[in-house]
């Protein structure tokens, strides 16, 4: 059969793979595979099984469902896992025994968002995350006041964070629950106006510790996170003494002894970048230790895909049952590598090579380690190897487990990237990729699309992007960079831009611009530039100071961020990341916002935005639009209904998804054939 380009189509063919949980005793490996249901244009999620020592990979469950978070029991008989109905939109938690057979429900909790299921030692008991949906706001109580004809309630909000992008508003607080196994009988153990998250059973079963930042003022300090204890028939909580500064994903140490995990000391605005580490603290003794101080690059998974949810994290850091190793996972350069380190603070790298691995699991003797990996060719699978005692602290060699996307592969052209490394304008090296057509031919020249990460601390990396891939099919050359800004690197590589956007980051950009200009294959007549998020705003930013591309997309961007300072889910902090405030101090915040320099814009611009987007909310794409038509600008706006957030482009409705891939592809199609012949000036 011969092999056919990516379409955007493709999007409902690829089998998404997450969530790898290994058997306490190493013999199998359960997992999620999301899938797309095309007759009714939405997901379907449920689990997988791989037998480690034969091979055999086969569904687990099945039906109208969105199957998540499966953990086996201490004694592998039984998987419990998070199950939605799709039809009622109703989440409970299942159980499953690990041999097959039909699922049952366990617990018969009212509606909310149930999360981080964990087992206790003996198997009698699951802890768990549940924040509960206002009674107001309750399906049954919208279905009521709509036959009635009644109105919606007003919301009375008192707190600055109350509501999340992708998840909506917060207007109940997230606690530490516990079920009884036997009974499905379920109880909060933690309590008060706060959130708590990341539970984690004691090896003797008697405490939880969890995360929650229970300061006087969370909103004020939101850098005062601490681990707590809690008995698990709830009472006194009791602070574990640690650093003050971000923290999470605790783990106890088989032995009790310590508690892993990852965060940083700092008293300053979560926005601003900082490398994470690995810690261990004594609860007994409250000894800290940081097992990473010298490992320059942040702890965790940072890369960017459109094939999987933004910011995996890689999951919490996972104990050899010695009590000596610990595993977690490190963002660098574009990959993501398992690590281990001693509690001495020796640390090593696992797995090594070009690979993006965003989960990892491994056995309760640290021997077989479980992957989800994916490279730039291939979406994610999952990968095993074996270790030793000795191969703990040094590379191993991975080999694949499951296949599931192999037909898939085996019908598609697909482009490698070419790893490329340039100079910025001070001499700084910058990381980028060039992904070619697959019938690239060197004789030609082609149109480039420059694209520009979100975040801004993120990475791109050796990843799958369908998105790339597709562009690349439609004959474009692919480019994505790595500016400052970016994680997977040293944390002040990071940092460069804290507060001042729109300077080294932008010259990094225009080196790459440079770059790709200086090849002999790319048309510089013919060159796009496109970003989402912090790289929408980068993309407004280029078209008020140049005019050298041919034309723009800014997806979910930010315009002025002097209006978007507390209108966004996350409202700035006065002083923090960016200086001022947007009160009676805005000047930093409209100096560095790209509506100012709009008057400059030449280049033709397509807007897509998505009205449920909450944290660039819709009104940045409004003013952006509203400006360039009054200035009588080439400009299009696409607005995506409410039913889509910030993640429009991973995570939105599949036929939407499809759509936004198409108006793209045929703005920058017209552009570019329309510019081909002309020389663009620069702007003043």
């Amino acid at each position: 059969m011969e092999k056919q380009k990516v379409t955007a189509e493709d999007l409902l063919e690829l089998k998404l793979i997450g969530d790898p949980q290994v058997s306490p005793d190493g013999q199998r490996c359960v997992f999620t595979v999301k899938t797309v249901d095309r007759e009714k244009n939405r997901y379907l999620s449920h689990l997988w099984m791989a037998d480690l020592k034969n091979g055999e990979v086969r569904p687990f469950t099945f039906g109208e469902v969105a199957d998540g978070q499966p953990r086996w029991s201490p004694d592998a008989t039984k998987i419990a896992f998070v199950r939605t109905q799709l039809k009622e939109k109703r989440s409970q938690i299942w159980l499953i025994r690990s041999d097959g057979g039909e699922a049952w429900t366990l617990t018969n909790l009212d509606e909310g968002s149930i999360g981080e299921l964990t087992w206790s030692p003996d198997g009698s008991q699951i802890a768990f995350t549940f924040r509960p949906t206002d009674p107001n706001w309750t399906q049954e109580a919208r279905k009521k006041r709509e036959e009635k004809g009644l109105s919606n309630p007003p919301r009375v909000i008192t707190r600055l964070h109350y509501r999340l992008d992708g998840v909506g508003f917060l207007d109940q607080r997230q606690h530490i629950w516990i079920c009884d196994v036997a009974t499905g009988a379920a109880r909060p153990i933690t309590n008060g106006d706060y959130d708590d998250s990341n539970p984690d059973f004691s090896p003797d079963g008697r405490f939880l510790v969890f995360v929650s930042n229970r300061s006087e003022d969370p909103e004020e300090r939101p850098y005062e996170v601490d681990l707590w204890l809690v008995p698990v028939e709830g009472g006194e909580i009791k602070k574990v003494p640690t650093p003050t500064g971000y923290k999470g994903l605790p783990a106890f140490s088989p032995n009790g002894r310590w508690i892993a995990f990852i965060g940083h000391e700092s008293r300053d605005d979560p926005w601003v970048p900082r490398n994470d580490k690995v810690w261990i603290v004594n609860p007994h003794t409250e000894e800290v230790r940081c097992l990473t101080a010298e490992l320059d690059r942040d702890i965790g998974n940072d890369t960017l895909s459109d094939c999987r949810e933004a910011f995996t994290g890689g999951g919490k850091p996972i104990w050899s049952s010695d009590s000596r190793l610990i595993f977690f996972t490190v963002s660098d350069a574009g990959s993501c590598q398992v690590y281990c380190a001693d509690t001495d603070g020796n640390w090593r790298p696992v797995t090594e090579g070009p690979h993006d691995i965003y989960g990892f699991s491994l056995d309760r003797s640290a021997n077989v380690l479980v992957v989800a990996q994916s490279t730039p060719t291939a979406p994610g699978e999952l990968f095993t190897g074996e270790l030793t005692t000795d191969s703990a602290v040094s590379t191993i060699t991975l080999r694949p487990l499951t296949h599931l996307n192999g037909r898939w592969l085996q019908q598609r052209l697909l482009s490698e990237p070419e790893e490329v490394w340039f100079d910025s304008f001070d001499g700084t090296k910058i990381q980028g990729w060039l992904l070619k057509p697959p019938d690239f031919d060197q004789n030609q020249r082609y149109p480039l699309l420059l694209y520009i990460h979100g975040g801004p601390h993120a990475q791109y990396g050796w990843t799958f992007f369908h998105e790339f891939q597709w562009h690349a099919a439609n004959g474009y050359i692919v480019f994505y960079t790595n500016p400052r800004g970016s994680l997977g690197f040293a944390e002040s590589f990071a940092a460069a831009i804290r507060g001042n956007w729109g300077e080294m980051d932008f010259k990094d950009v225009m080196a790459a611009a440079d770059f790709a200009q200086s090849l002999p294959y790319v048309d510089p007549q013919r060159m796009a530039v496109a970003g989402g998020s912090y790289g929408g705003y980068m993309t407004n930013w280029i078209i008020g100071h140049t005019n050298r591309f041919c034309c723009a997309v800014t997806d979910r961007s930010v315009v002025n961020l002097h209006s978007m300072a507390g209108t966004s889910d996350f409202p700035l902090h006065p002083d923090g990341y960016w200086e001022g405030n947007a009160w009676d101090r805005p000047d930093k915040l409209w100096v560095q916002s790209p509506l100012r320099y709009v008057g400059n814009v030449q280049t033709p611009v397509l807007i897509i935005h998505s009205e449920g987007d909450l944290r660039c909310p819709i009104g940045q794409a409004e003013e952006l639009f509203a400006a360039l038509r009054r200035l009588k600008k080439q400009v299009i706006f696409v607005r995506y209904p409410a039913e889509t957030s910030h993640g429009l482009s991973r995570s939105g409705p599949p036929d939407l998804r499809i759509d936004r891939l198409r108006r793209i592809g045929e703005f920058i199609d017209t552009c570019c054939a329309i510019t081909s012949e002309k020389e663009k000036p620069d702007a003043d």
